[in-house]
């Protein structure tokens, strides 16, 4: 009797694993059928991925809110936001340029300007012409550029930032000189030059001026040629262009600016930290960026400081920095992808991404008054007017499809310029010869 009571159990227990069995299944099919059963939809939306870094906490928080607002407004649409390491720290395109080969591309990803061009180079990019429509002309000309090859919109020029001078105010009180307040009042090369002999001399600091460029960042030197009315490349981007007298007098200044102000690990390839160099007082002006500013507002604590524009010559101009957002060209889901791209280049939602990232419109209709979170919001002004100067000839440079390769022909040549003793004709002879080995068809 008790060996019989055991089997009836034993088979309760079977039938009722069983019927949850049979229940879950059932409830799968529920949900299964729920979808569309297409790529890139879930529960009757359309999903799409968003690759990007964000390398900053300000930055994070603009793309969380703006695609929480995306979705809002769109019901229709999930954003998959997919947030990787930047450039700079792992192999962000080559993992990119994986996907994309193996049909497995994400539909939006953020992408550095001087990329575009390689991309879109290969066919890689959806065209977005019609989608920038009539919003074309609201956006800075250079930036427009660095996003078109061959008349064609691969990109929404998302933001942007660049380059000015950082100065030691306290070292500047005590020499009598005063930072320039506006644009076309910025300092020469000779006053540049000048303001940073005097640290020297006086023996404020060891070091006049410091650069943020390394080899990798090449590119940030260029802006001293446009200055100049020289140019890396020839207008039709199909040789090089640096023997011309123009250019040769840019090298002779960026070298002789090493040589006698600068530290002589601030070199292209120098292990010396340029921002450690500003902020300990051991140089008086520092060649930087506005992503800095809240660095320099925490750890500036024994010396006042401000910024002043780039130095001008013939011309005034600046770097082109700042990242833009491109679909690939075989996004499973190109419409969705489209309305995100234009949705995040809309005035308010450019604007509020700016702010919270502290970078630069790309929409020269965004006017402001703008709610930076630092402690002197006119210095962003000032980078915003700043970035109206980058020539549309040196977005046009940075994008070519070859450009990774230029600009690492750059920065050897000019690391030889600085620590190997060649002349700039000697270097620019040599520079002329490797870009046009690249551009060789």
């Amino acid at each position: 009797m008790k060996a019989l009571l055991q089997r009836f159990m034993n088979i309760q227990s079977l039938s009722i694993l069983l019927l949850i069995f049979i229940l879950s299944g059932c409830a799968g099919s529920s949900e299964e059928s729920s979808a569309s059963g297409e790529p890139g939809k879930e529960s009757g939306k359309t999903t799409i991925e968003f690759v990007y870094w964000a390398a900053a906490g300000g930055e994070e928080k603009g793309f969380n809110d703006l695609v929480a607002k995306f979705e809002e407004e769109n019901p229709d649409i999930k954003v998959k936001k997919s947030q990787v390491p930047p450039p700079n720290q792992g192999d962000y395109y080559t993992k990119l340029q994986t996907r994309m080969g193996g049909n497995d591309a994400p539909d939006v990803f953020r992408v550095q300007y001087q990329k575009i061009g390689e991309f879109a180079s290969k066919g890689a990019l959806l065209d977005i012409t019609e989608t920038m429509g009539k919003d074309k002309s609201n956006f800075n000309p250079s930036l427009l550029t660095a996003v078109t090859f061959k008349d064609k919109i691969f990109g929404l020029p998302h933001h942007t930032d660049t380059l000015a001078v950082f100065y030691n105010k306290t070292y500047l009180d005590e020499l009598g000189i005063k930072a320039p307040e506006a644009l076309e009042d910025a300092w020469t090369w000779e006053e540049l030059a000048d303001v940073a002999k005097q640290i020297k001399e006086k023996g404020l600091a060891p070091n006049g001026l410091a650069s943020n460029t390394t080899a990798s960042s090449a590119y940030r030197t260029l802006p001293f040629f446009f200055q100049n009315g020289a140019s890396l490349l020839t207008e039709d981007l199909k040789k090089a262009n640096v023997t011309t007298p123009e250019a040769i007098e840019t090298l002779t200044f960026l070298q002789d600016t090493y040589k006698n102000y600068m530290s002589k690990g601030n070199s292209m390839k120098g292990s010396d930290d340029a921002t450690m160099l500003f902020t300990s007082g051991n140089a008086g002006l520092l060649i930087n960026g506005n992503w800095m500013i809240p660095k320099f507002e925490s750890d500036m604590k024994d010396y006042e400081w401000g910024v002043t524009y780039m130095p001008a010559k013939k011309t005034a101009a600046s770097d082109l920095g700042g990242n833009g957002l491109a679909i690939p060209a075989n996004s499973k889901q190109a419409e969705a992808a489209k309305k995100f791209v234009a949705f995040m280049g809309e005035k308010e939602n450019m604007k509020t991404f700016v702010e919270q990232g502290l970078f630069l419109p790309s929409r020269t209709d965004i006017t402001g008054p703008f709610e930076y979170e630092i402690e002197d919001p006119g210095m962003m002004e000032l980078f915003i007017e700043q970035s109206q100067t980058v020539p549309e000839e040196l977005a046009q440079t940075v994008t070519t499809p070859e450009f990774s390769k230029i600009n690492q022909a750059l920065g050897d040549s000019i690391e030889e310029l600085y620590t190997q003793g060649k002349t700039p004709e000697q270097v620019a002879k040599e520079l002329e010869a490797k870009i046009n080995s690249i551009l060789e068809p």
